[in-house]
């Protein structure tokens, strides 16, 4: 007979070999999600969590870059990414993405028709839209009482002069370029040598007026009063207006425009990395998050635009009435907006950028 302690041995040895094929072909109670940070709302994840007897753990990223270099590594241990337009069209391109079974899917009907079949994923057969938005002019509109409708407002020295030392670009670039390049009639994609000379001498003219590159608390320096007229995220002035609940109070004083030049539209999307453990409950949490009232509170509590439009109407009516101001795009101003695109030599407008950072 076998002693107790050998018995307990080859159990235990037993059970681990079980745990790992477990772990080895998916299933578990514990999801994975790789996303921006303070990019869903802790109810929303209590809630998934509560119906599905399982555990979601967040990590967060600062750029779409640093999440591809991570998973691009294989075996990351992330499920769900949440990748920007450009950002899918990399990683549908490099394999590292896993298609998506739209019979899992049900409330990808609740989507808007322009957010989806977009040119990163035309079929969406890897990636569905989460949140977008756009990028204008945040201002003061105690000190701009007729609100700019040009980027002449950034881009003109002689306009931006009386402003000095209470302005900021989104430290981005493609972003600051990007509407520059509006500014010059040109597309935000265009790689035009002598276009882009133009771009690099108009930011390096307008740089000693400048407060800062600044991409993350611009929400707040607008309503401080530090900054009075700043290039910037919807969603930013949406917070800036409304507050971020108990962390600081809005100010109605803040206004938005999307510049009559056009400017920048944006989407970040949910996607099922291509080596995920968890396929079947990512599927879960990709549909938990298309259902009305989630897509509501998602966006509420980010101030970005839910691209759910059963979602749009449960909305705090407060927030309903900035998005007809023109803080959502009509079909007019999408014929003004163009999506940021992967182009071949890219390093174009890292080699703007690092020029005019340098000076």
């Amino acid at each position: 007979m076998e002693g107790n302690g050998l018995k307990l041995f080859r159990w235990a040895g037993l059970l681990l070999v079980v745990l790992v094929a477990l772990s080895a072909c998916g299933g578990g109670n514990t999801l994975y999600v790789f996303t921006w940070s303070d990019y869903t709302d802790p109810d929303v994840i209590k809630q998934f969590e509560t119906e599905n007897n399982v555990k979601v753990v967040l990590d967060t990223f600062d750029t779409n870059e640093d999440m591809i270099a991570k998973v691009r590594v294989g075996n990351s241990g992330y499920d769900v990414v949440v990748p920007s337009d450009y950002a899918v069209e990399i990683m549908v391109k490099e394999g590292l993405l896993a298609p998506l079974d739209k019979s899992k899917l049900p409330n990808i009907t609740n989507m808007l028709p322009e957010n989806m079949a977009q040119y990163f994923d035309p079929d969406n057969a890897y990636s569905v839209p989460y949140l977008y938005g756009m990028t204008g002019i945040a201002y003061n509109k105690t000190v701009f009482t007729t609100p700019p409708d040009s980027w002449a407002a950034l881009f003109d020295t002689a306009q931006l002069e009386p402003y000095s030392g209470k302005v900021s670009m989104l430290d981005d670039e493609r972003e600051t370029p990007g509407s520059a390049l509006r500014y010059l009639g040109a597309s935000v994609n265009d790689t035009d040598a002598a276009t882009l000379q133009q771009v690099q001498d108009m930011l390096i003219a307008q740089k000693p007026l400048l407060t800062a590159y600044n991409s993350n608390d611009v929400n707040r320096k607008l309503v401080s009063g530090e900054y009075v007229i700043a290039q910037a995220y919807n969603g930013m002035a949406i917070q800036a207006i409304l507050g971020l609940g108990d962390e600081f109070p809005g100010s109605p004083d803040i206004g938005w425009v999307m510049p009559k030049e056009g400017g920048i539209v944006w989407q970040d999307n949910l996607a099922i990395v291509k080596d995920a453990r968890n396929v079947e409950l990512a599927h879960k949490f990709i549909d938990f998050t298309m259902r009305p009232e989630v897509a509501a509170k998602n966006a509420e509590y980010v101030n970005y635009l839910t691209p759910n439009a059963a979602a749009v109407k449960q909305l705090p009516q407060e927030v309903q009435d900035l998005y007809a101001q023109g803080f959502a795009p009509d079909a007019e101003m999408y014929k003004r907006l163009e999506r940021t695109r992967v182009v071949e030599n890219s390093s174009v407008f890292t080699d703007l950028w690092t020029a005019v950072k340098g000076e």
